[in-house]
């Protein structure tokens, strides 16, 4: 492994070598005044893709550093005026070039808009545009790759995507929703080649965009624009590959795009836990990929919009996944006069069925009236059959033991429905906005299983065989209208009053079956809790072209009533203030300040409420809590956002601190046999504060990137352990760095490394060592010599220190990958992959709560080596 990146390091280091070059010039008008923001590009003579960029300063000064020996076309442009170009030849005599010159475009005057020129990089008022064909990918290459060639844009190895040092929350194609708001949908799957540009925005809200007053909302979105013969017949690929140990995959992908039809089907079937998609599973989108899956998946979108910006739009998400999974978890539990060591062992069959559809319009009836609808719905059902063997330990001396083994059968429905209707009573000077919307939840389970327990101080074991079937259900409707006052072009004030109901149920059914086999009922109350609320709010909002500040006096009375079969009956009243603030100030173009300070209460769910003891697992047993109180919590968030243009310099840090009073938190008794029973109460309060920094730059000289980012973050809560409160402090510390080319055109490599260090402190019991230290460091190389050839290897290595635990743990992950692309237009590509080549690669997971600290270690994808085919077709 060292020596594989002492390669990849001697490698990127004799790009350094290559004879190179800074240029330095000046942009003006034809009255001779510098020009800021005009573009300055040295393209390739032969096809115009982009070598080196860079932008005009304010005094309109340009400079391109270490620009490599060669014959170029040199391009000068800016918005209104018209491009210029020059052949030139490095190295030139001393590297200063005479003051370019631009004149306006009269045919931009005329709004006649000429597309032959090749532009890489536009700046607008609010959006960059990065011109796609300036930019080279290998054939067959998703959207993802081409991103990464963005100057401005990072992608992670997650295929998480950021833009000017914010995170991008969605992707459009051709300014249109596209499967929902899964952004690794489109950059996963969409070929590069049908991409024609690239646009970053901050894209304002709908309500925004209808109404005219700014709130001073804001999502970072990227919009694929298509190129045009792309919008016309269909396009896409299908890919098929078989490798050792029995790993295959198969996909099939088919667009068809025109100016009103949005259509696209996706299909992926493998068993090398690779989802294409962002997978969901355990109604969580893209947290699961435990252990070896077997996926079969598939997608549908559909849209249709009309020239006055109506549109109408579906998808489906879905997975039948099936997946083997053995994981052991080892934890260290402290007491105030002791501590002791479990061990457990899992073995688990699972097979889930989770699917999404998402629906949605956007109808404007006229200038005054429009609709938004948006519907979320999921339908899953899950069956596992697992097997658990865990033991206890005070020392050397065995406490306890216990044997599971389950059948667990899940039906999920979900159901979220979003929507508003806005109306202009008077123009823009008086709007009433109506948002409304419905939430229906259903979970039914049905559980099997067996225990047998054994207690070791008196000796006996106990076998027990239990049956349960719950019902879970949820309703939730709301209405909240809105009337906005708009006083004058910066003033505006809103006056809302809503109202929401949260219907809950929990139902149980549970018996033991006896000798005979035969199911004893066990009689169980139902569980039923209506929360009914009033908030009235008033706002008021100074908005200008850079500047957004809205305060919301808020309040909401709500009526809580809890219902145990009869049992027991409570009625609670609860007023709550709920303020707000935002203030958003873009005091110069790609810097931004934000602050953010929201209120908001999370109602105990039936689960905590339920006071009946869960019997499942008889050495850990949940009892809920009929008595629980609300959380109330305290947001704060502060946001400073730089990029700089002109370098490609990006940096931000955000500070969030969250309070929360009555927080629902445990109880946990731990009796001399070490069983424990576990409730949740109230607490105190927890205190969470948190610190998230990123700098990114070039250095020019060197031709490289490099990023630098901070994590830190500190928070207290508090528990009780047998009556005692145990108050826990975690602080943690998270830095990575990493270095990367700039000129990304045949290879690209990316070096870099994290350092984790948590400490942890536990009132109730002193820890000699109170900290564990994780080290991990990766590589990443793509190669692309020509359009036929492509090469890559990634190399990721993470050592888990002992510190607090028993060993230290080093995991190794290597892949490499090599394509040859043939047939007319490089159509087809076949590729050899080998994927952890030192067959050593494993999950495992480190973590500290409450009063324990637990490492988790699991199964999962081996070593393997694959042939894959892949055919592109239009």
């Amino acid at each position: 492994m060292n020596r594989l990146l002492l390669f990849f390091l001697l490698f990127f280091s004799s790009y350094l070598l290559q004879a190179q070059q800074d240029l330095k010039g000046q942009v003006v008008n034809k009255e001779q005044k510098p020009i800021p923001f005009a573009t300055v590009v040295l393209m390739h003579p032969k096809d115009s893709i982009m070598k080196f960029f860079g932008i005009t300063n304010q005094q309109g000064f340009y400079e391109l550093k270490r620009v490599k020996e060669g014959d170029y076309l040199m391009q000068f442009s800016f918005s209104g005026m018209k491009t210029q170009y020059q052949d030139i030849r490095i190295p030139l005599a001393n590297g200063q070039l005479a003051v370019t010159t631009l004149e306006e475009d009269p045919r931009l005057l005329n709004e006649v808009i000429v597309e032959a020129e090749l532009v890489p990089i536009r700046f607008k008022t609010d959006t960059i545009e990065y011109n796609a064909k300036a930019f080279k990918t290998r054939e067959g290459a998703a959207v993802e790759e081409l991103l990464e060639q963005l100057p401005g844009i990072e992608v992670d190895k997650e295929g998480n995507v950021n833009a000017q040092g914010e995170a991008v929350v969605q992707v459009l194609v051709d300014g249109k929703e596209f499967f929902g708001k899964d952004p690794k949908v489109a950059t996963k799957n969409l070929p590069a080649k049908a991409i024609d540009k690239v646009q970053v925005l901050d894209r304002k809200s709908e309500q925004a965009l209808f109404t005219g007053i700014e709130d001073g909302e804001r999502d970072r979105t990227i919009n694929l624009v298509l190129k045009k013969d792309h919008k016309r017949g269909y396009f896409g690929s299908v890919k098929a590959g078989v490798g050792t140990n029995s790993t295959y995959i198969g996909e099939a992908k088919v667009y068809r795009f025109s100016d009103q039809i949005q259509a696209a089907v996706l299909g992926l079937a493998n068993n090398i836990n690779q989802f294409g998609f962002t997978y969901k599973g355990n109604n969580t989108f893209g947290q699961d990929s435990k252990g070896v899956n077997n996926t079969l998946a598939g997608g549908l979108n559909l849209s249709y919009f009309k020239e006055n910006s109506n549109r109408y739009f579906a998808s489906f998400l879905g997975n039948s996944r099936k997946r083997d999974l053995a994981e052991q978890t080892f934890s260290q539990n402290f007491l105030e006069d002791l501590s002791y060591t479990q061990d457990s062992y899992l073995v688990q069959d699972e097979k889930d069925q989770p699917s999404d559809i998402n629906l949605g319009l956007r109808h404007q009836f006229n200038e005054k009236h429009q609709l938004i609808m948006n519907a979320d719905i999921s339908l899953g059902s899950m069956l596992a059959t697992s097997e658990t063997l865990a033991n206890s330990m005070e020392g050397d001396v065995e406490i306890n033991r216990y044997q599971n083994n389950t059948t667990d059968q899940e039906r999920d429905i979900s159901m979220v429905s979003n929507n508003s209707y806005s109306v202009k009573l008077k123009g823009d000077a008086l709007q009433l906005a109506t948002n409304f919307g419905i939430t229906y939840q259903m979970n039914d389970t049905d559980l099997d299983w067996i225990n047998m327990t054994t207690i070791f101080d008196p000796a006996g074991t106990i076998t027990v065989h239990q049956s349960r079937a719950d019902q879970i259900d949820r309703t939730n409707l709301y209405l909240y209208p809105t009337l906005t006052h708009k006083i004058n072009d910066l003033w505006s004030t809103d006056y809302g009053l809503g109202w929401n109901m949260d219907l809950r149920s929990l139902s149980r059914s549970e018996g033991v079956f006896d000798e005979q086999n035969e199911n004893i009922e066990i009689p169980i109350p139902d569980f039923n809790s209506i929360q009914t609320s009033l908030r009235p709010s008033f706002s008021l909002r100074r908005a200008t072209t850079k500047t957004v500040m809205s305060f919301t006096l808020a309040a909401r009375a709500i009526q809580f009533q809890k219902d145990l079969s009869d049992v027991s009956k409570s009625t609670s009243d609860y007023l709550f203030f709920t303020p707000r603030l935002v203030y958003r100030h873009q005091y110069r173009t790609g810097r931004r300040i934000e602050f953010r300070y929201n209120t908001s209460t999370n109602f105990p769910n039936p689960t905590q409420l339920f006071p009946v003891k869960n019997y499942i697992n008889q050495l850990n047993v949940y009892q809920g809590n009929i008595d629980l109180r609300p959380e109330f919590v305290h947001n704060v968030n502060l946001l400073w956002s730089v990029f700089d243009e002109f370098s490609f310099t990006s940096f931000f840090i955000r500070l969030m601190g969250v309070y929360t009073q009555d927080k629902i938190d445990y109880a946990v008794t731990i009796d001399e046999q070490l069983i424990q029973t576990t409730m949740p109460v109230n607490t105190r309060a927890k205190t969470l504060w948190s610190m998230n920094a990123d700098y990114s730059t070039p250095i020019q000289s060197l031709g490289i990137n490099y990023q630098i980012s901070l994590l830190e973050s500190w928070s207290k809560s508090q528990s009780f352990v047998n009556d005692e409160q145990n108050e826990t402090r975690t602080l943690n510390h998270s830095l990575t760095m990493s270095l990367e080319n700039r000129n990304k055109e045949k290879y690209r490599l990316n070096l870099g490394a994290t350092v984790n260090l948590t400490q942890y402190d536990f009132s109730i019991s002193d820890i000699p060592d109170d900290q564990f230290f994780n080290l991990s460091y990766f590589s990443n190389l793509r190669y692309t010599p020509n359009k036929k050839w492509n090469f890559t290897a990634a190399a990721n290595v993470t050592s888990y220190n002992a510190q607090s635990f028993d060993e230290s743990v080093i995991i190794p992950l290597l892949t490499t990958s090599l394509s040859y692309s043939f047939l007319q237009a490089e159509k087809a590509t076949i590729s050899l992959t080998a994927f952890d080549l030192l067959n050593k690669y494993t999950g495992i997971e480190r973590i500290s709560t409450a009063n324990y600290l637990t490492q988790s270690e699991w199964n999962t994808i081996g070593r393997y080596l694959m042939l894959t085919w892949t055919y592109q077709f239009r």
